[in-house]
């Protein structure tokens, strides 16, 4: 009997010593990196550059980004799903993290199974701008050039299957007219081209369409939410302009891996929640026209189930494919 007391407390012992695990009352006792899957100086990065930041302070030890782009967020995802269960590893997941389950047949990991959600973290709308060269001064005026000229006139998106290309497709949809898709690889390419008149125009970022509308190099017609952005106070909503509700928008939470002890998970939670509420932070993401928000897993979990099922309804109607 004493024998057999030893070799459970031994395989206890080492249960709690063996790598990748962890809790509460250890954690963290190492860097944490966040894994960001765009290429550096994104909103999402700057979101959770001011995150890591504070969580730095918060927690005593580096929470460092680390960029990870390729693929539509799959290279970045891979990295994360591959990582320990530990709460060493976090991903910043967006829009085509729950588009890319709908796309792609054989992705290297199941979005649904290998993560785990924290929070929403931001949030901002899809702003629908539009050439000088179209001469629509308002969208009421553009929906009649659009119907009216239809597949002769294009749009651009920043990616085929981006949040931008489907937000778009329902756009179309709701608003009964065809244009024709021209993808990009950024969206700072796709503006370059609405402002030089070769695509009409694109529904882009909150923080990416106020510049413009500053400076005037192209029309910004109408915001895809259900309130004016403090940021774009002059712009109205599609409800605002036509009587017709279209909301849309890009959004970035936190994703653990899955499996990591939910102490551990709750500690992240609560520690990235109390960075977003900062008022500080709440203030810089305001400037660039992004909401913060903080939510629960489980707030987070049913809103990333209802954008899939929206983005779903998209992907039906358009026809879009994975590059």
């Amino acid at each position: 009997m004493c024998c057999v007391r030893l070799v459970a407390a031994l395989l206890a012992a080492f249960a709690l010593a063996a790598p990748g695990r962890a809790s509460a009352a250890d954690f963290p006792s190492r860097p944490i990196r966040i894994v960001v899957p765009y290429a550096p100086g994104g909103a999402s990065e700057t979101m959770a550059r001011l995150v890591a930041e504070r969580m730095t302070a918060a927690l005593k030890q580096p929470v460092i980004i680390e960029n990870r782009p390729g693929g539509g967020t799959v290279i970045g995802a891979s990295v994360v799903a591959q990582a320990p269960a530990d709460g060493y590893t976090l991903f910043v997941n967006a829009s085509s993290f729950v588009i890319n389950g709908q796309l792609i047949a054989k992705l290297p990991y199941d979005p649904w199974k290998d993560f785990a959600p924290l929070t929403l973290a931001a949030s901002n709308p899809h702003v629908l701008v539009a050439s000088n060269a179209l001469g629509t001064r308002n969208l009421a005026e553009f929906l009649a050039a659009v119907k009216a000229k239809g597949k002769a006139l294009s749009y651009g998106s920043f990616g085929n299957a981006s949040s931008g290309h489907l937000a778009f497709e329902l756009l179309k949809k709701t608003y009964g007219f065809d244009m024709e898709h021209v993808p990009y690889k950024s969206t700072p390419q796709a503006m370059m081209d609405v402002i030089g008149g070769q695509i009409q125009a694109m529904l882009t970022d909150t923080p990416a369409a106020v510049p413009q509308a500053k400076s005037g190099k192209m029309m910004v017609l109408a915001i895809a939410a259900d309130q004016r952005s403090p940021s774009l106070p002059e712009v109205p909503t599609f409800q605002e302009a036509t009587g017709i509700r279209f909301v849309s928008r890009s959004w970035f939470g936190f994703l653990a891996k899955s499996g990591t002890p939910p102490e551990v998970q709750k500690l992240l939670q609560a520690e990235i929640v109390r960075a977003l509420k900062s008022p500080e932070l709440k203030d810089k993401l305001h400037d660039l026209g992004m909401d913060t928000i903080g939510s629960s897993p489980e707030e987070f979990a049913a809103f990333m189930k209802t954008e899939s099922e929206r983005f779903a309804d998209a992907i039906r109607f358009s026809g879009a494919k994975a590059d």
